[in-house]
């Protein structure tokens, strides 16, 4: 098992996750829909950036991410090398309406 394979996101780092998770879940649902994504960024770019959360985070493909599969998507980011400083800086992103940011690498298994 490599170095990032077991790592689990902080405390601080799972609470800011779930933060934005409830942003985008406006109704209150424990699940994220494409409505409500679309509907938080607003933008020109509302569908590309949906398809691609939902390409990334929705893996079981039922059209709505939950909070398992949010928290498991950013778990797998951390793993894949990246610092919670990376996360907490793409979160901030996300929060102020940029864009989703596709990370790479993230299926790939070390070992």
């Amino acid at each position: 098992m490599g170095p990032t394979q077991g790592k689990e996101l902080s405390p601080q780092m799972r609470d800011r996750v779930l933060k934005l998770f409830a942003r985008f879940d406006v109704d209150g649902s424990k699940s994220i829909e494409k409505s409500e994504t679309i509907k938080y960024w607003k933008s020109n770019f509302a569908k590309l950036n949906t398809e691609e959360l939902f390409k990334s985070v929705d893996t079981d493909n039922s059209g709505t991410i939950s909070e398992e599969e949010w928290l498991n998507f950013w778990t797998s980011v951390l793993r894949s090398g990246h610092t919670e400083e990376d996360i907490a800086d793409e979160l901030e992103s996300i929060e102020s309406g940029s864009s989703w940011v596709k990370f790479e690498n993230l299926d790939k298994k070390k070992g």
